[in-house]
């Protein structure tokens, strides 16, 4: 049994002998009904402000819920961080990567004789395709145990912020990240009309 589905079971128990409904626990902890099912399901595990507020609400300490786990937990989150960093960095470089290539691809549309040198581009473009893959799927795992629902929370995590807490009042947080989805669209759109306007210049 992982330390998660440890700490989940600790917290079932707890609420069935309270005689809470997981709606109710969810109320005093100010999450949704469908966290506290993660929890004592074991896919998830509490932030620190809602270890106490459900420590407080099944009258016991953050001790009781987490037994001798703190240790592995707090190395668990530790290395859950790492991974993130590392899925970041490999995906950022992949995404520059393919920047670099579908700007060359481009560049070389309407040149006479350039077709095998596309078509190669055009090979290397489907590899990173493919390279990304696993890394964005192990990206999303870690996330989903972390239970970090958007790109705010995800960076949070990553900078070590505590849950619960406000994003910094920067560039990044209060504009990139917010309309990370309207970025990536307008990105799209202008590559897409980039190699039109090439095609047809």
């Amino acid at each position: 049994m992982n330390i998660a589905s440890k700490v989940g079971s600790r917290i079932r128990i707890l609420r069935e002998a309270a005689g809470l409904t997981q709606s109710e626990l969810a109320a005093t902890a100010y999450v949704t009904r469908q966290s506290v099912g993660n929890w004592e399901r074991g896919n998830t595990l509490p932030d620190v402000q809602s270890l106490q507020l459900v420590a407080k609400a099944l009258n016991t300490t953050v001790d009781g819920l987490l037994g001798d786990e703190l240790p592995d937990m707090l190395e668990e989150t530790a290395e859950a961080r790492r991974q993130l960093t590392h899925c970041l960095a490999a995906l950022g470089a992949i995404f520059a990567l393919e920047l670099l290539l579908a700007f060359l691809y481009s560049s070389f549309l309407r040149a006479p004789g350039s077709g095998e040198f596309r078509l190669v581009l055009g090979g290397m473009r489907v590899v990173l395709c493919f390279a990304s893959m696993p890394i964005a799927k192990r990206f999303l795992s870690i996330a989903s145990g972390q239970d970090l629902g958007d790109a705010i929370s995800i960076m949070m995590f990553v900078e070590g912020y505590p849950k619960g807490k406000e994003p910094p009042a920067t560039w990044f947080y209060r504009v990139l990240l917010t309309n990370l989805p309207a970025f990536y669209t307008l990105y799209s759109v202008l590559l897409v009309a980039a190699l039109i306007a090439v095609a047809y210049a």
